[in-house]
């Protein structure tokens, strides 16, 4: 089972650190949730593309001294079960529900990104879509709870004109971002085009599930 966590690098740093690479040990066991029980279990290697290189990732792996069930922890420049790095497959969403292309300039676009097939990102936005209403809802409700004069929240702004939930799930995630900015220091140097990366370690804390 994977988390991701924030290394405070990009895949290349990543791959540079190789083994001192610091993985942060879980609290608890995400599969029973017995407290302060995992122990190092090794790492395992997975591929990684972007637009013109695959990375190889070390990936730590902790396991419980309870359940004696696994637990990986991902660097959140990876997406759980994908192939390509998350900002790869973040712009990709972004064309198609923010700036709403159609398919065949989304594949016109890809062949000059070097990004995959258009099968796979039709799945990646499928996923997406299939996603987006349960998020945008938790993150509706954060955002009131938390930041109740956020402008997302404004019956006469942003939200009432997205065309759908995917594209109201992008831009809500730039007012929640914004708000875990002023509370985490980590998150200074993130910006638009880290949306997916953020809204996947917030999501995963609030076990959201699979985004993309």
């Amino acid at each position: 089972m994977p988390i991701l966590a924030d290394f405070g690098c990009n895949e290349q740093d990543y791959v540079d650190f190789g083994e001192h690479s610091d993985s942060p040990r879980p609290q608890d066991c995400p599969q029973c949730g017995e407290k302060h029980c995992l122990i190092g279990h090794g790492y395992y290697q997975r591929k990684a593309k972007d637009e013109q290189r695959v990375y190889r990732i070390r990936v730590k792996r902790w396991r419980c001294k309870i359940c004696q069930r696994s637990v990986s922890v991902l660097p959140n420049f990876l997406c759980p079960w994908r192939h390509y790095l998350v900002r790869v497959i973040q712009a990709v969403v972004v064309a198609c529900f923010e700036h709403d292309l159609s398919w065949k300039q989304v594949a016109v676009r890809s062949a000059c990104w070097g990004t995959p097939a258009l099968r796979t990102m039709q799945r990646w936005c499928k996923a997406f879509a299939g996603s987006a209403p349960a998020w945008l809802a938790k993150v509706q409700t954060f955002l009131a709870q938390q930041d109740s004069p956020s402008p997302w929240l404004d019956p006469q702004g942003e939200a009432p004109q997205a065309d759908n939930a995917a594209a109201a799930l992008l831009a809500a995630s730039l007012h929640l971002l914004a708000w875990a900015q002023t509370a985490w220091s980590q998150l200074v140097g993130y910006g638009l085009n880290d949306r997916l990366r953020f809204l996947g370690l917030w999501g995963a804390e609030r076990g959201l599930g699979r985004l993309v």
